[in-house]
Order: structure tokens, then sequence, then C-alpha cells
């Protein structure tokens, strides 16, 4: 946010106190204002997307819980934090004015057991209803409460008939009722002739354990709901317990089609904090198989999309390239999938010997490879029957689902953190930003079509950039001491040794401070929120899963619409569980 922006908001809130840290400007307002200061944000200033909304538990503190809200300005590319401390266990909800916010509000609840007034459904995120307990609170253990079971039936419902309370004294006790069940369930069922179908949590067509329930009115869907948690491993309770370098292959078990994206984004964020500069080749390599991955990731949505609607050749085309890329990634990280193949301050390994010409032969072929898709499905009339003026999402709900990635730009708004916030070496190459016109089905297929074709791109200017630089080119920046040395200098200099003991041992030495920064994951923005009180462990680590948002318009768009376009919906947007879930 700059002066005159911060200006302006001072004027009109007199008690708004503006905080300039290194990397964010925070908005502190008192709980009584927030609401009306966000909708100013919002409306007079044009922070109208929303980027991620989330707590932090400070136990010692009064309030206790401190609610943070990260938007951005899409007109001058600005991001603001606005923090304000929640009132007895309460915060107004948003939804109204961002509808996304509903699914980050259910989340804080979840994990925090903070109280959104106003809140439509709130409603456990994760965890079961009548779980007695609040995970990323600092008094709930990492192993676990060890008296909590799961309940049974009779046991949850046992001399249980009134409403739970929301009141802040009791909420550790809350359990649901078999009456809220069962008024829940009336709600839904608008009249007897309606049905309800589950879809998932296994079926092939939601490419992971997500179950859907929809109501029916013959084959169009009246209402539908999202169910979560199946794959929650609480992520974000593990960074706060455990050194920044360990958490790292963690991240590849987010969204585990693009683990060395979600590295990048990840070391990204841990380097702002720690004041890591990252040696030249070493960003040249990232670049090159963040780009790769990408490549990877969206042959795999154009397979699996293209076999939920009936296409099986694009499937078997599709891995036949991606198998090479596997091939790549595979020689030089040592795996295929979870690679772990970045490091904080640099990437693991060096170059494996031959990988550029290997590259090199991908990139004279796959342009080839990419007309063939698109000979097979871009003029095919049963694929235009099925994604033509399907699930049209509209600019305003980019910003108001708080949506990123192909989704977004599909829908003609131009978000992408490569060019809006460039990051590894992306400042110093060309190449487009793709988007759409309608933000329908077929424009989220276009769009990432494209999106290979500007990849390809990009891996072709980082070979030619790799190639003139000198074989002995560091590859990681050793000389921070936060960075550890590569393991060959570590068997052959003492001081490296010790260093790298040292941070094994000990950990990280952050500086206090906060940062928020991400990636242009395949899904979209991943966005990691770091809070540091110093030492080697994160106070408060958030991550913003670009799936997740992606997922929260779903409701909307399957709405009157037939069963048979949720495969193709859901196929477009693309989500991954492992990231929703965390």
């Amino acid at each position: 946010m700059n002066k005159a922006t911060a200006d302006r908001v001072k004027f009109e809130f007199k008690d708004v106190d503006v905080e300039r840290t290194e990397h964010t400007v925070n908005l502190h307002v008192r709980h009584e204002k927030l609401a009306e200061l966000l909708k100013h944000l919002k409306e007079r200033e044009g922070f109208r997307h929303f980027i991620d909304h989330t707590c932090i538990d400070f136990p010692d503190k009064r309030e206790r819980f401190q609610g943070i809200y990260i938007l951005y300005n899409p007109d001058v590319n600005e991001r603001v934090l606005v923090k304000t401390w929640a009132k007895d266990g309460k915060l107004p909800s948003i939804e109204k004015l961002w509808p996304c916010a509903r699914w980050a509000e259910r989340e804080a609840y979840d994990m925090f057991g903070v109280i959104y007034d106003g809140h439509e459904n709130l409603r456990r995120m994760f965890m079961w209803e009548g779980y007695p307990y609040y995970p990323l609170r600092k008094d709930f253990p990492m192993e676990g409460p060890q008296e909590v079971e799961l309940p049974s039936l009779t046991e949850l419902y046992a001399g249980r008939t009134e409403p739970p309370s929301h009141d802040f004294e009791l909420m550790h006790t809350r359990v649901a009722t078999l009456e809220d069940l069962e008024r829940t369930e009336r709600s839904r069922l608008k009249k007897k002739a309606q049905l309800v179908l589950n879809w998932g949590p296994l079926h092939p067509g939601t490419h992971g354990t997500i179950w859907f329930l929809f109501d029916l009115d013959g084959e169009s869907v009246v209402q539908s709901d999202v169910i979560l948690g199946q794959l929650h491993r609480g992520m974000e309770k593990i960074a706060e317990n455990i050194y920044y370098f360990q958490f790292l292959p963690y991240t590849d078990r987010m969204d585990y089609i693009s683990a060395i994206c979600n590295e990048l984004a990840y070391v990204n964020t841990v380097e702002k904090l720690l004041g890591v500069e990252v040696p030249q080749k070493a960003r040249y390599i990232r670049t090159m198989f963040a780009e790769l991955q990408r490549i990877n990731s969206h042959l795999l949505w154009l397979g699996t999309g293209a076999l939920d609607l009936g296409a099986l050749t694009v499937f078997l085309y599709a891995f036949r390239e991606r198998e090479k890329i596997m091939d790549i990634i595979e020689g030089n990280a040592g795996f295929r999938l979870t690679s772990a193949f970045l490091r904080i301050g640099g990437v693991h390994y060096d170059l494996a010997e031959g990988t550029l010409d290997v590259v090199k032969a991908f990139i004279k072929d796959f342009p080839q490879r990419l007309r063939e898709y698109h000979n097979l499905l871009t003029r095919n009339r049963i694929w235009l029957r099925r994604t033509k003026d399907i699930g049209i999402i509209s600019r305003e709900d980019v910003f108001n689902y708080g949506l990123s990635g192909p989704v977004a730009r599909a829908s003609g708004v131009p978000y992408d953190l490569r060019k809006l916030e460039p990051y590894a070496a992306y400042d110093e190459l060309d190449f487009d930003i793709p988007v759409g016109e309608v933000g329908d089905v077929y424009d989220r297929y276009l769009v990432r079509m494209e999106e290979m074709v500007q990849s390809l791109r990009i891996v072709e200017q980082c070979v030619a950039k790799l190639e003139k630089l000198p074989k002995s080119a560091p590859y990681v920046n050793k000389e921070h001491p936060a960075v550890m040395a590569p393991k060959e200098d570590v068997f052959m200099d003492l001081e490296d040794m010790v260093k790298n003991f040292r941070i094994v041992v000990h950990g990280e030495d952050a500086p206090p401070g906060e940062v928020y920064a991400g990636g242009e994951n395949p899904r979209g923005e991943l966005g990691f929120y770091i809070y540091s009180v110093s030492g080697s462990k994160p106070y408060r680590l958030r991550i913003r899963s670009g799936a997740l948002y992606n997922l929260s318009i779903f409701p909307k768009l399957i709405e009157g619409r037939t069963i048979a376009d949720a495969i193709a919906l859901l196929g477009s947007l693309d989500p991954v569980v492992g990231e929703t879930d965390r």
C-alpha cells in the first residue's frame, strides 16, 4: 500500500494504525471497525481481490486471537494485511463482502475455535463435528490429546437434545447433536421429490478424496455441498514445530503433482525472511524445473480431464510426454514425484551430466505433440458441446472468490505472480500471460494449452543461459549462515561440516518479523505467511492454497446445471486434494 492510500485510510479511520515492516504493510484496526474498514478497502481503495484469512494464537495476550486478512489491489499491484484482535473469541463474518471468506472462516473456526458473528453455516472444515479441541492453538500438543478417541454415534448424541452453544467459554466442549444434523438435512431438502446424490469421496471423477453432496431436481443440481478433510494432515501445525529446512519435504506432499513448484514457493518465502541471496545458476535451474513441472501438471490435467469426458486417446498421448519430464526430474533429483530437489539458498544438486541435452531434445519434440492434442480436441464437436459456455466465471467472481492461476486468467484477469511479483529468474525472461475472454470450461482449457507453450519458451531461455555459465558456478549460497553446504563440501571442509551440524541440530536463526510470499503454481497462487518471533521455528506458518479457493466457487458454478456438467466443471478447476486439505 502506497503512502497516499494509507493517508486516505487514516483520514477515514482515525484509530487505524499503519505499520510498515520490511516485507509487509499492515493496517491494525479495532474489532468494531473491521468490517467497515474491509468494505472501504474493497469498494473505495481497489483492494477487491481476496487472498487469504487466518488467525494467530497468542495465549499470553488478553484477547488471544489475532485475525489476519490479506488483500490485493489488481489496479496498482499492491498487497495489504489487515489485523484485528478477536473480542471474546469472536470476529465479524465478511462472507457477504467476499463469498470465499466463508471457507476461510470455517477453517479458522475449526483450527482455532474463533466464532464468526453472522456466518450462515459455521461448522467444522476438516475435523469431525463433535471434536472438542482446536489443533492450531498453542496449547494443543503435537501428539494430540491422548484421551480423545473417535466417538461412536451413541456416545456423541447421548443425552444431548439442545442446540450446540456458541458461548466462548463452552467452545472447548461443543459437540454436534442429532437434532442439529436432522435440522441441517431438512434445510437442504427443499421438497420431497428432490434427491440427494453422493459423489465421492472415492470416485475417479473427483481426482482425489473429495466428497460432494448434490441436491437434485431430476438431473439438475439445486445446490451442492463440498466436504473436505479426508487428507488433512495438520501441515501448518507440523511446520510450527520443526525447523525451516525440515518442512521442505512436506511441501512436496501438498500438490503432489507439482512438487518443485511447491518447494519454490516455500523457499522463496523463507529466503525473504532470512535475507538469503540465491546464486544465478540456482535461479535458472529452479525456473527451468518449475516450468517443466508446470507442463507436467498440465499434461496430467489434460489427460485425465479428457478421459473424464470420454477421450481416451488424449490420456495416452499426454502421459507419453509426461514420462519424459518425469525422467528429467528423476535424473537430477533422484525422485520422480516428491523430489525435495530445492534447498533454502539454492538447489540440492548441480545439474546432472547431459541434462541440458535431454531438455533441448524435449523442447524440439514437444510443439509437435501439442499440435496433436489440439487436433484431437480443440475443434472436436463433442468436446466443444461439453465445454463451451459451461461454468462461466466473471471477473468479479475472480476477486470475490479469491481465484488465481489459469482459472482466474481464463476470465480475463492477468493475475500471474511470475510477472507481478517476480521470483527465481522470471524477471530476466521473456514470456506472455495468456488470458481468456468468456471464462468458461473451454477458455480454461485454451489457457492451459497456451501456458504450456509459454513454459516451453521459458525453459528454452533457461537452457541458453545455463549453457553460458561456467560449469563451476555455485548452485547454492553456502556462505549464508542459515544455508547448509553441499554434501561433497562437508566431506572436505571442517567449517562446512560444523556449520551443517549446527543447522541440523539447532536450526536456522531467523529474525523476528513477518512475510507473505508465494509462487505461481499450476493450480494458482500457493502462498506462505510466516510470522517469526526469532529462533529456528516459525511461530505461525499459514499455507494459502490456490486449489482450495478455486474449489470454493464450485457450488455456485454447478447450481442449476446437470450432473453431467459436474465432471467437466471440476476438471476445469483442477484441484489437488493434498493441497486443499493440507
